[in-house]
């Protein structure tokens, strides 16, 4: 997607980049960013970023043959569509063009996830919730695998909600209502944390959490900061590569 905050670039998208360059240094590794609105942004700012397609076809143009796309979208949803459909639209220029699955593609993905996500136990009385974006598509069902998956596992004490899909604040507050916590940490379930998801979070979310009895915390860290998440894109990356 793209972030036009330097800060937050230097946490986690260039950082994902340079890992992906020294994991793979037999190849030639390129960044595109999916957002136009985060493009103009940045070229504002005076920093240019290739769309996907336009990234593509320098690559065409410099001779390359084969392409491998990895997207670090987290779930199947409409920037993931997007990435597929700009991939199809110049595979005619290449020999070969794969395009790698988003981080939570699979039920071993999300597995993975949930293990990086609750290795710190949250304390007494405490709960802690991840708050993804979500959407109204299909794909927003994976956010609600994940809260299941968290629970079947006996972890009652964490929660996967979303901003505009499902489950939704309601929802996580109907949970609350049955762990009966005494604080609550809110971490966002995004790659990186732009001002609109720190606006959201700490701005709507944490205001109802407190009205609701809760002590709130928010802890605003992208996943993308994270050493074990961005080992999981190498790894989609190495299984394109089989």
């Amino acid at each position: 997607y793209g972030s036009s905050d330097p800060d937050t670039r230097a946490l986690t998208l260039d950082v994902i980049t340079r890992e992906a360059k020294e994991t793979f240094p037999q190849f030639e590794v390129r960044e595109a960013y999916i957002s136009p609105i985060v493009r103009r942004r940045l070229e504002k700012q005076g920093v240019h970023k290739d769309s996907p397609v336009d990234a593509l076809l320098k690559l065409r143009s410099e001779g390359y043959s084969h392409v491998l796309i990895q997207s670090t979208t987290l779930i199947e949803g409409s920037e993931m569509t997007s990435v597929r459909r700009d991939a199809e639209s110049v595979k005619p220029f290449f020999k070969e063009i794969k395009v790698g699955n988003p981080l939570l593609y699979t039920v071993e993905d999300c597995e993975k996830v949930i293990e990086i996500l609750t290795q710190e136990q949250p304390g007494k009385k405490e709960d802690v919730i991840y708050v993804g974006h979500g959407n109204q598509l299909p794909s927003t069902a994976t956010y609600a695998m994940l809260d299941y998956m968290m629970k079947a596992h006996g972890l009652k004490n964490f929660h996967v909600s979303t901003i505009e899909g499902y489950p939704t604040l309601d929802a996580t507050l109907a949970q609350l209502k049955e762990t009966r916590p005494k604080q609550v940490t809110l971490i966002p379930l995004l790659l990186v944390c732009g001002n609109h998801t720190k606006e959201d979070i700490v701005g709507v979310w944490k205001p109802e959490m407190e009205k609701a009895g809760y002590q709130t915390n928010v802890r605003m860290q992208g996943l993308g900061e994270q050493p074990a998440i961005r080992k999981l894109y190498m790894e989609h990356i190495e299984a394109l590569l089989k």
